[in-house]
């Protein structure tokens, strides 16, 4: 009785088991995600660039503008060092 009560548990389990999906089936393939967040960051010729506003573009024509400069030198001693 013991015997025949494994076997049916067993028989059951390997009976769900087969009948259970493959996960994953629904999703993507792998890297799909990666490429489409790549393809998005990436301009195009005809693309329209995206306009820069407040302090971020103020900072960045600044450097722009000053890049051939020298850097500037530090003239005092830090303190404690």
């Amino acid at each position: 009785m013991f015997r025949s009560q494994i076997l049916l548990a067993v028989a059951t389990t390997v009976l769900i088991t087969g009948c259970a999906s493959s996960p994953g089936d629904d999703l993507p393939p792998h890297g799909a995600s990666l490429r489409h967040t790549m393809a998005a960051q990436v301009y195009r010729p005809g693309d329209e660039a995206p306009p820069m506003t407040g302090d971020k573009a103020v900072s960045v024509m600044e450097y722009y503008r000053n890049r051939g400069a020298a850097p500037s030198v530090m003239t005092s001693e830090i303190p404690g060092i």
